[in-house]
């Protein structure tokens, strides 16, 4: 499954998950218009983690969970993120299949909690095997770059992602949120389930609405949906980008909806931690795949990337 591109492809799959929330009035219990029906589908562990992020809520956040809260930008109906300025471009980030090619690249790419909207400006190439595409974007407006600059995050392309790393997951997944707002995830159980190196070449574990291709993969116990794709997986500590969410098995098995069955998973690391979780890409293989697929590019493209590899 990919944490899919365009909602519009999602709705006649899972739609339960956009219904108003019937009885009391929602506000009553400070989740604003928060829908809690078709988690299930999703949830991993004890709890649904994804909850609002607003200018309000940020406040009380760590610095990791801010600037990656800042980062994060709609793009085409799912989600993308703001490496930086490389070579004099802005370079954003997203899911092979947000953007499987050039064609991709033209619409508007927007951060809500800045308050800046963006235009794709050059797409710079998509690979499916680590279910990437990098794109540059440009602002109509000079103060909206300068609201970006203190929030660019690259890749942490030096180093591996470890079991039991704590991570944050931050996009625009549908799942209990039926006003589209930007949700974040940072609970007991969204940590590094594989072990460091531990990557796999794998098929989508996607039961309703599996993609066509393999994607190198690392294991994580984050809620993610529909809508996710694109989300940076970061560091909860230091607030690395580790790598890109792509999928996850969907709907969960009911006992992966349970936190004790997930911790005795990561304690055993049997194969159900490549069938029961979510998946992302780890940056060490998005620096291999790119690197290698360098020669093969226009110069101006070529002399990006290798500033965004360094």
């Amino acid at each position: 499954m990919r944490f899919f591109l365009f909602l519009g492809l999602f709705l006649p799959i899972s739609g339960y998950a956009l219904l108003p929330l019937p009885g009391p009035e929602p506000e009553k219990f400070g989740i604003g218009l928060l829908d809690l029906r078709g988690t299930e589908e999703y949830r991993l562990g004890d709890e649904w983690g994804k909850k609002p992020v607003t200018l309000d809520s940020l406040r009380a956040e760590t610095p990791a969970f801010q600037r990656a809260a800042l980062a994060t930008a709609k793009v085409s109906g799912a989600t993308g993120f703001y490496l930086g300025v490389f070579n004099g471009v802005h370079v954003m980030a997203t899911n092979h299949h947000v953007y499987p090619s050039s064609w991709s690249c033209r619409g508007r790419v927007t951060f809500p909690l800045l308050d800046v909207t963006a235009q794709c400006e050059k797409f710079l190439g998509t690979w499916p095997e680590i279910d990437l595409s990098l794109f540059t974007i440009q602002f109509s407006k000079p103060a909206d770059a300068e609201k970006l600059a203190p929030v660019g995050a690259n890749f942490r392309f030096h180093q591996d992602v470890v079991a039991g790393e704590e991570l944050i997951t931050i996009g625009f997944g549908v799942a209990g949120n039926n006003r589209g707002q930007l949700m974040g995830n940072q609970d007991s159980d969204c940590y590094v389930f594989s072990g460091e190196g531990a990557h796999r070449l794998m098929a989508d574990p996607d039961r309703l609405n599996p993609g066509s291709y393999k994607a190198w993969s690392f294991a994580l116990g984050c809620d993610v949906s529909h809508g996710d794709s694109g989300s940076a997986i970061v560091d909860r500590a230091s607030s690395d980008v580790v790598g890109i969410i792509w999928t996850g098995r969907i709907p969960k098995s009911r006992e992966a909806g349970s936190s004790d069955f997930l911790t005795g998973l990561f304690r055993r690391q049997d194969d159900k931690v490549w069938d029961e979780l979510s998946y992302a890409v780890p940056a060490v293989k998005i620096k291999e795949v790119v690197t290698a697929a360098l020669p093969g590019l226009k110069q101006d493209v070529r002399e990006i990337l290798q500033a965004v590899l360094q």
